[in-house]
């Protein structure tokens, strides 16, 4: 039977490796020193080495390291084999797939602590380099989406679905904004309908998400509120501000309401509002980066979120 497979199998690529540059250098600390090694570790490579090929390599004297006909072979033979592995290695490693970093869309007021988990988590499946994020707001994340910018987004919903993949994930609560002065503050709670005592009520254009300012004014319109001024919400702060100075009141999603604003009092409703968070991908996201990407979503789901399905698997259905 020919050995040569069990020697093959015995000796591995470090040491002949390491023979080479001893055998280069003839001098074991010169060696130890090129390989990152202290020289007990190179001797033991190399007796063992030795003992599985049953020859001497070497003839050690205290001054050098000569090599035997077996070694001037060996050196041969290994330099050799030595540049066809890594040719072989290369060859292999060209045909890696190339990882995508995905770019994710997120709202400001999510828990973005959590970012690093879930890229984390899509690195451990072997599904993404990493993760991008850029801070948008809904409308302005799904128009990315959608328009190939984004790979997927984290916003509130709903949104129009045009074009993209909607997961609905979790919902959110509304609770109310009224300046701290007004006697609304005083109350625990607050009703819809008491917001009429706190003119204008601020709401964002139509125009902006239609779907999402539909979405608001069916749950109204159930709840038999109808606001008796209106006025038009530009950004966030500007608003808030506006309200503090002149008066105003405003919806506001739960975790986003938890900021203390200056001169404004948050208080909760007694009827249920809400709207969803959801994750808008883009229509030839591979299933199982999308699939993964929800299960890993809670991270970012800010305090208060309610899970709309009980598990990442439901939730995923719809991928």
């Amino acid at each position: 039977m020919s050995t040569a497979w069990p020697l093959a199998a015995s000796v591995s690529l470090r040491q002949m490796r390491y023979f080479v540059v001893l055998a280069e250098e003839c001098h074991y600390g010169r060696a130890a020193q090129r390989l990152h090694l202290t020289q007990p570790p190179l001797s033991r490579q190399i007796a063992d080495l030795e003992a599985v090929l049953g020859v001497a390599l070497l003839v050690r004297s205290p001054r050098e390291v000569r090599l035997t006909e077996a070694g001037r072979i060996a050196l041969t033979e290994f330099r050799a084999a030595l540049d066809r592995a890594e040719a072989g290695l290369r060859r292999v490693a060209a045909h890696r797939v190339s990882l995508p970093r995905l770019q994710l869309g997120l709202l400001n007021w999510l828990q973005l602590d959590g970012l690093p988990a879930v890229q984390a988590e899509l690195q451990r499946q072997g599904l993404a380099e990493g993760v991008d994020s850029e801070l948008l707001a809904s409308h302005e994340a799904v128009a990315a989406v959608r328009a190939g910018r984004l790979h997927a987004a984290l916003v509130a919903a709903p949104v129009e679905g045009d074009g993209v993949r909607v997961v609905t994930l979790a919902r959110l609560r509304m609770v109310a904004l009224v300046p701290a002065a007004s006697p609304l503050a005083r109350r625990r709670v607050l009703s819809l309908h008491e917001l009429n005592q706190a003119p204008p009520f601020y709401r964002f254009r139509r125009s902006v998400s239609p779907a999402l300012w539909d979405h608001f004014d069916r749950q109204y319109q159930m709840l038999r509120f109808e606001p008796v001024q209106e006025a038009v919400a530009g950004d966030v702060m500007s608003t808030l501000a506006r309200m503090a100075a002149s008066g105003g009141c405003t919806l506001m999603p739960e975790p986003l309401a938890v900021r203390r604003y200056a001169g404004l009092a948050r208080r909760p409703l007694k009827e249920r509002v809400t709207l969803d968070l959801v994750l808008v991908l883009q229509p030839d996201l591979k299933a199982e980066l999308a699939s993964a990407l929800v299960g890993a979503s809670p991270t970012l789901w800010p305090d208060g979120a309610e899970a709309v399905a009980t598990d990442p698997a439901s939730r995923a259905r719809n991928i």
